[in-house]
């Protein structure tokens, strides 16, 4: 799992964080994981630090975007905001994920509102820089395109999950996906390294947050998977994934 070779490998101090160490950070990141050492040198002399606290917006739906991000450690979310008020969040990006391009490449304001849901630290590469890195390194954008592509599928399945399916199964669909990115083995069963109250898990999967507590409380009773202090332990994988259905998003 991606977020934890980071978090494993490269536990560092962010504010004595040396470009030798970006580069190594940066080695782990898909979209640059083809560059030689020269390259990598190139990006992490120009790649600064930036850091957020827990819950701290990064920005908002509708800035103006110069940047790109590379997460280092930490997660956040990508989320929009209905004219009532109400959360969708799109999806949970952790370690070793690159975001806010789409904006820039396209000249347009920021899509989603992005915010940590934890201690998070960054490398930040503005406009210039990263336009440089697409025109004289064509492997990027083709790498570029399957994030892009991957990142869509996501939202056509959210929108499809949310009009078609039973919130149970949108919930366990949501927690088997998680595990996969997030999960970590424990003797309990898989613990999704996620601290995320109700109402977050409300936004993940279109609904209330009354109503993802209900299902919660439901499969606590059955033993399928416990609540600890804000983060989920699935106790019963193979049975949520059951009741996940066949295709696992």
């Amino acid at each position: 799992m991606q977020h934890r070779l980071c978090a494993r490998v490269y536990a560092l101090d962010v504010a004595v964080i040396t470009p030798s160490e970006k580069q190594k950070l940066l080695a782990n990141v898909a979209l640059f994981s083809d560059f030689t050492a020269k390259q990598l040198e190139a990006v992490s002399l120009v790649a600064r630090n930036k850091t957020l606290e827990r819950r701290e917006e990064l920005f908002h739906k509708g800035d103006q975007s110069g940047e790109v991000y590379v997460i280092v450690s930490g997660k956040l979310k990508a989320l929009t905001t209905s004219a009532k008020g109400d959360d969708v969040v799109f999806s949970i990006l952790g370690p070793g994920e690159v975001f806010g391009e789409v904006a820039l490449l396209g000249a347009t304001p920021r899509t989603a509102t992005v915010t940590a849901i934890e201690d998070c630290h960054l490398l930040v590469i503005g406009q210039r820089d990263f336009m440089s890195f697409l025109k004289t390194n064509p492997e990027v954008p083709v790498k570029l395109l399957a994030v892009l592509a991957t990142r869509l599928k996501r939202v056509s399945e959210l929108v499809e999950d949310t009009l078609f399916l039973n919130l149970p199964l949108r919930l366990a669909k949501k927690l088997m996906s998680l595990s996969r990115t997030f999960g970590e083995q424990t003797p309990e069963g898989i613990r999704v390294d996620l601290k995320l109250s109700q109402e977050e898990w409300g936004d993940l999967v279109g609904t209330t947050r009354e109503s993802v507590n209900k299902q919660m409380r439901k499969w606590t009773d059955a033993e399928i998977v416990r609540v600890d202090a804000g983060y989920v332990i699935i106790l019963k994988p193979v049975e949520l994934e059951k009741l996940a259905g066949a295709v696992i998003y």
